[in-house]
């Protein structure tokens, strides 16, 4: 074979290799007894290449959020991220070791500040989560993780769009939750049950009369 002077040299070593029927083809590796186990004949292709990745990928893959439309999407978004660990708890900040000069909820000052300390077993999320229950009409909400939260309105009993509108609601919770305890921690501003509820009521009664497709 002829090199070329002006290409890479391994574009010039590819080129004598494929003359020398030394590149990794399928009917290659085949002379060579060369077997792809993954697949059941040995036989290796890119379509099983694609088919173990996609195996693999989904075994990662444990619970998928469903979003909700009518709510916005910073609300839906603080939902993923509180659900993946992913919002700055005292407990996250730590982790990433940053420096944390008080590591208790700022709702109820009793307990280490995490996800799920926040949004569930916090004395004042318990509360929140009464009142909203009384106000939905619905059986008082109760969850072990947020994984959990996010499947309630699943297991209620009613229509379609009463489903939708927890569903959404318990996102503004959470959302409302967050915001009272950035309140009181950048601006000293007192954490009270009333507001939080006032305010989920507000919000959800104003997202979903607009936005929602059962609007009206």
């Amino acid at each position: 074979m002829e090199w070329c002077n002006w290409i890479p040299a391994k574009v010039n070593i590819h080129m004598w290799r494929s003359e020398m029927d030394r590149i990794p083809t399928a009917e290659a590796l085949k002379k060579r007894n060369v077997q792809w186990l993954p697949d059941p004949k040995g036989e290796f292709s890119v379509k099983a290449v694609k088919k173990l990745l996609f195996e693999e990928a989904g075994q990662g893959i444990i619970f998928t959020m469903e979003w909700c439309n009518w709510i916005p999407a910073k609300v839906d978004f603080h939902m993923w991220r509180s659900e993946m660990d992913r919002i700055p708890t005292a407990e996250a900040l730590k982790k990433r070791n940053v420096q944390v000069s008080d590591s208790s909820c700022m709702l109820c000052n009793s307990a280490e500040e995490t996800t799920e300390h926040i949004f569930i077993a916090c004395q004042a999320a318990t509360i929140v989560w009464n009142g909203i229950s009384t106000w939905c009409k619905i059986p008082n909400i109760f969850a072990f993780s947020i994984k959990d939260l996010l499947g309630i309105h699943k297991e209620i009993r009613g229509s379609e769009k009463k489903k939708d509108a927890i569903q959404g609601i318990k996102s503004i919770v959470c959302w409302s939750l967050w915001r009272a305890r950035n309140n009181a921690k950048f601006s000293n501003i007192p954490v009270r049950i009333e507001n939080i509820l006032s305010e989920v009521k507000a919000l959800g009664f104003l997202y979903f009369s607009s936005r929602s497709k059962h609007k009206g």
